[in-house]
């Protein structure tokens, strides 16, 4: 027969355990670490795509002036997605959001960045804004799905594993000429 006593002591403890786990998942919001880096590198005009010595990836519209940025997914175990959240211009009285005028122009993005890979990436200059202004992006990313979830996903040729939410935003470094 089963002790009545022993019964209720091990099922408040394990109600303790749970209520522990709940409050500590509640209260732990991950680290604040950022997870991606977006830095500013030079000017360019005209890049070209190129895989080696340096891999360079090109925008949508990246063509004439050019701003090249070093995006780098600086964890050591996950992999990332990422995207332009807004362009922002620097003005005497802070940063201001900026909106492209109409074209094919876009910003960085990825997915399926691997912890620590990094490569550069040449943006368009964004149209309608001067060349003498200095300006950032705004780059929201989050988590893809874990290593066995990327290879069912590719197996099965189907997202059964969606990437994770957006966890945060990240400035790039400046832009100026």
């Amino acid at each position: 027969m089963v002790n009545p006593r022993r019964y209720i002591a091990v099922s408040a403890a394990f109600v303790l355990l749970l209520v522990a786990c709940l409050f500590w998942n509640r209260g732990h919001t991950g680290s604040s670490m950022p997870k991606l880096s977006v830095v500013f590198v030079g000017v360019t005009n005209n890049p070209t795509r190129q895989m080696t010595p340096t891999r360079i990836e090109l925008c949508q519209g990246a063509t004439g002036l050019c701003a090249m940025f070093r995006v780098a997914n600086i964890t050591s175990n996950q992999f990332i997605w990422f995207k332009t959240a807004s362009v922002e211009q620097k003005t005497e009285t802070g940063w201001r959001p900026f909106v492209p005028s109409k074209g094919s122009w876009s910003g960085i993005e990825g997915l399926l960045w691997r912890p620590g890979y990094a490569c550069l990436v040449a943006v368009g200059w964004p149209p309608g804004l001067s060349t003498n202004a200095s300006w950032r992006l705004q780059v929201s990313y989050g988590r893809d799905p874990s290593t066995f979830g990327i290879l069912v996903n590719q197996k099965l040729e189907r997202d059964i594993f969606k990437s994770g939410r957006e966890e945060s935003t990240v400035s790039s470094s400046e832009v100026s000429q």
